[in-house]
């Protein structure tokens, strides 16, 4: 086995030992030859799936325009292709009408799914925003939730209150930000298209926008990832031209601009995104050319770390009455291994150490210990006393990882199985439709509201169900895989990016368009759950840039001379 593809081999056995032990975990014993036949099987099939995604980017890096020149009569599904599909290189008029082939695709789903898809949280941001008691606070608002966003969904909810109903303020959001997002994603595939990728590769991407299901689903739910998701893809738009022109188009004090608006607003509507940010100006600060934009991009950053970590907590809060949102969910993974570790080896710490574990968690964490949620562990609430037993907390669960690290193992891969292993009997990690969700009989949060809830249940389940069947088809299962999405497809586009630069087919300039990918990924790796509905929702960023990584394989692609 040569060493391009010994590579290959080490990490499919780890990602396939990963995926066997999340089965094991799930289901119990089996014995060891069992589970090693399996961790070779997966291997197997991991770098089969890679080969696969070799050949099928170098399918797409092949010219189309050529490939259909070369044919003497093309065939009527190429001339009715070629009629609908827009002119991504070309004016205005070609962007909207890329536009309303999307909508027209999207417009299934939107009718499906008014007044529109609302999320638990989004209901307790709805209750902050009319100062009624909700699961978080007593009627103030928190910044548990990113502000921004429960400042829009109030806005929207107000506006339909003042229309007559709240049920119009629902469609009336699913309508501008299904707008909105079809308008980045147009916006997205026509900076590819311009960008030198191959004609194959952006009419893919364009493709994957407008018929794969989950997109549309997802970008028109009334939940915060969804005010999140067109900000981060044109900040990752934006990330990709400081890469490609290696940091000259920093110079324009317009893209320069943008760049930091797009910033701060990635920033504010998600909880994670400051960090993301940050990582990416990081990365990026190692491709452009010369100190300035280096300092531009590090300007970027702070500008971004300001208002979070400066001005929200220290001026704006204050003034507004807004409370601060808590420290548990930076250390929500150490708090589910400690709840577990509490259930299982109580008995065996110290009074003291019990003392501890026991007042920075929830009440009865350990008795009501979830594997699948840190929800039960970390609460929602941030008290003095938990602020005071922080430092304490952190040294006794570092000193009780080496005792007890299998314990802490357990814990924290049947948190995150989602991201990398293979649906099974016991636990369901497709991706899902989440119709189902919020659409069941009305909870008290939800009557306090007066959002809309449907009593269609029947319907929206067998709509859930259909598509879990479809998951779980042996043709279907790999692309309906939450794994596929948060791992496998990540670690392909690293891998052959990789392989391209060490063959000289591919400059660092594009190479870096893997930014957006790489500040995602470690994010979903210490999410609060991979396995439920609350689940999917992080999966949205990974799914709107899915098809750059793809793309970025195809720019000035020259014939393959890599020793395979």
């Amino acid at each position: 086995m040569r060493l391009p593809r010994l590579g290959l081999f080490c990490c499919s056995l780890v990602l396939a030992m990963l995926a066997e032990y999340c089965a094991y975990l799930n289901e119990g014993g089996g014995g060891n030859v069992r589970r090693a036949l399996h961790v070779i099987a997966l291997t197997v099939f991991f770098m089969v799936m890679t080969l696969v995604f070799e050949h099928f980017i170098s399918w797409l890096g092949r010219d189309s325009k050529q490939t259909e020149s070369s044919q003497s009569h093309p065939s009527i599904l190429s001339r009715l292709l070629r009629r609908i599909a827009p002119d991504f290189t070309g004016d205005r008029h070609q962007a909207l009408k890329a536009a309303g082939v999307m909508a027209v695709c999207w417009l299934p789903y939107y009718l499906l799914a008014l007044p529109g898809e609302i999320w638990y949280d989004t209901v307790q941001q709805v209750l902050q925003w009319k100062g009624l008691p909700n699961a978080i606070t007593s009627g103030a608002w928190s910044d548990h939730h990113p502000v921004l966003d429960t400042l829009i969904f109030g806005v929207f909810y107000q506006l339909g209150a003042w229309i007559g109903h709240p049920s119009v303020s629902v469609a009336l959001y699913t309508t501008c930000i299904a707008a909105v997002a079809i308008a980045v994603f147009v916006y997205t595939v026509r900076y590819l298209a311009k960008s030198g990728v191959s004609r194959k590769a952006y009419l893919g991407a364009f493709l994957f926008f407008c018929v794969f299901p989950f997109i549309p689903i997802f970008s028109m739910a009334m939940v915060k990832d969804a005010v999140f998701l067109p900000l981060f893809m044109l900040f990752s738009v934006q990330c990709m031209e400081v890469a490609r022109t290696k940091g000259v188009c920093l110079k324009n004090r317009r893209t320069l601009t943008v760049l930091i608006v797009l910033a701060i607003l990635v920033s504010l509507t998600k909880k994670t995104g400051v960090y993301s940010v940050v990582l990416a100006c990081i990365l990026l600060a190692f491709v452009v050319a010369g100190n300035r934009a280096r300092v531009k991009l590090l300007g970027t950053a702070t500008a971004s770390g300001l208002v979070i970590f400066v001005a929200l907590p220290l001026v704006l809060f204050p003034a507004c009455h807004i409370i601060p949102g808590g420290k548990q969910e930076m250390i929500a993974i150490p708090l589910q291994q400690s709840a577990l570790l509490l259930r299982e080896h109580g008995d065996e710490l110290p009074k003291a150490e019990k003392d501890v574990l026991t007042g920075i968690l929830e009440q009865d964490a350990a008795d009501d210990y979830e594997w699948w949620a840190v929800d039960k562990a970390k609460g929602t609430h941030w008290t003095e006393q938990r602020a005071r037993l922080l430092h304490p907390f952190l040294r006794i669960w570092a000193k009780n990882a080496v005792k007890y690290p299998e314990t802490y193992a357990r814990a924290y891969f049947l948190l995150e199985q989602g991201w990398v292993a293979l649906p099974n009997a016991i636990v369901n990690e497709n991706l899902q439709s989440n119709y189902l969700y919020m659409r069941t009989a009305p909870s008290p949060n939800i009557v306090t509201s007066d959002l809309p809830h449907s009593k269609h249940t029947r319907l929206y389940g067998g709509i859930d169900q259909f598509v879990i069947w479809l998951g779980n088809q042996f043709f279907m299962q790999p692309w309906l895989s939450r794994a596929f999405w948060a791992t496998w497809l990540p670690f392909m586009q690293l891998y052959e990016t990789v392989r391209r630069l060490c063959a000289k087919e591919l400059s660092w300039t594009y190479a870096a368009w893997l930014v957006p990918m790489l500040v995602s990924v470690p994010f979903l790796w210490i999410s609060g759950g991979s396995v439920t509905y609350e689940g999917l929702r992080y999966l949205m960023p990974m799914l709107g840039i899915a098809p750059i990584g793809c793309a970025l394989l195809t720019v000035q692609q020259q014939p393959s001379h890599a020793d395979r």
